[in-house]
């Protein structure tokens, strides 16, 4: 029981000493990303300009059944399509490592494992 205590107390002397720290550093992005929000003239969408998105989606996605629309675009717009779409996977695998907490697969008992609890 004394180990159980001596570890407890280890880890909220060092939680104590990271929160300083981390507190600080949280205000400081929060500061950072307030000043880049202003200075670019950010603000949330606006009803009309959900409406616009709302309308060219739609209208993009009637014209893409159509064969004559994907022979009329450039060489530089499949290009650029496809550099989205790589960020945007790229994106994807890094929420897959985060939430895994592991660079390959996830941590699952084998099969094995799991008859001895039946």
């Amino acid at each position: 029981m004394n180990n159980v205590t001596k570890t407890l107390s280890a880890a909220t002397s060092c939680a104590a000493k990271l929160s300083g720290p981390v507190i600080y550093n949280t205000k400081v992005a929060g500061q950072i990303a307030k000043q880049v929000y202003i200075r670019e003239g950010m603000a949330p969408p606006s009803g009309a300009q959900f409406e616009a998105a709302k309308e060219a989606t739609t209208k993009f996605l009637k014209s893409a059944r159509s064969a004559n629309t994907w022979k009329n675009i450039s060489k530089d717009q499949y290009l650029k399509a496809g550099l989205v779409a790589a960020e945007a996977y790229t994106f994807f695998l890094f929420g897959e490592i985060i939430g895994r907490r592991n660079f390959v697969g996830y941590d699952v008992e084998s099969a094995d494992s799991h008859k001895e609890h039946h």
